[in-house]
């Protein structure tokens, strides 16, 4: 299985994202005020007026191109920290509901809550761990909170810890979302934003 828990693992990417995020805020906020020349064989005809335009757009140039340098970093980041915490989810759900007897695991989705509970004890009386992972694995879809318990005190009671860790899993529209953030996150500010003074915007 992963080492890493899915919160070691989901800790240990924040930070790093972090540090992403910080740095293109110090990178944007640098270009804000920095002084822009303005070159050219006719930059001397140039008004005030119009120094400033170009100054403005040289920034948001700039801006944009950083931009899509983070952006791909905190893509590439996310993209890994999405694929640990899956991989992990996976490692969690075969070691939690991986049964390798088919016919005990038919018989446990189509039996009762009352037989789910014989077949419990049964299986705890023959020692038979896959029989009541085939249990288990009933109650924990219809949420049998009494018959999960006893499986853990009973059967397995390091399975407590990673059930709680599995259901505490992103879903995958959460993992697919923070791709899809990274647009946001690191949209260039447009010329306007340069008016000066260089920080009256920020």
């Amino acid at each position: 299985m992963t080492e890493k828990t899915i919160q070691e693992t989901e800790a240990s990417y924040g930070g790093r994202t972090a540090e992403i995020l910080g740095d293109w805020y110090a990178t944007r906020d640098a270009i804000a005020g920095e002084i822009e020349a303005v070159e050219g064989p006719h930059a001397d005809l140039f008004t005030a007026g119009q120094r400033a335009e170009i100054t403005r757009t040289q920034k948001a140039e700039r801006a944009r191109a950083k931009a899509e340098e983070y952006r791909k970093q905190y893509q590439q980041l996310q993209t890994e920290r999405n694929e640990a915490v899956r991989a992990r989810t996976r490692a969690l759900r075969e070691q939690l509901f991986g049964v390798e007897d088919g016919s005990a695991l038919a018989r446990a989705a189509v039996a009762t809550d009352t037989q789910l509970g014989g077949m419990l004890e049964l299986a705890i009386h023959a020692d038979n761990a896959d029989l009541a992972r085939a249990v288990f694995a009933a109650a924990s879809q219809r949420e049998l909170g009494e018959l999960m318990n006893r499986y853990f005190e009973r059967v397995n009671p390091a399975a407590s810890e990673l059930y709680q860790e599995w259901r505490s899993a992103p879903s995958e529209e959460n993992l697919e979302r923070r791709l899809e953030d990274a647009e946001t996150i690191f949209a260039a500010p447009d010329a306007s934003y340069y008016f000066a003074p260089a920080f009256g915007r920020l």
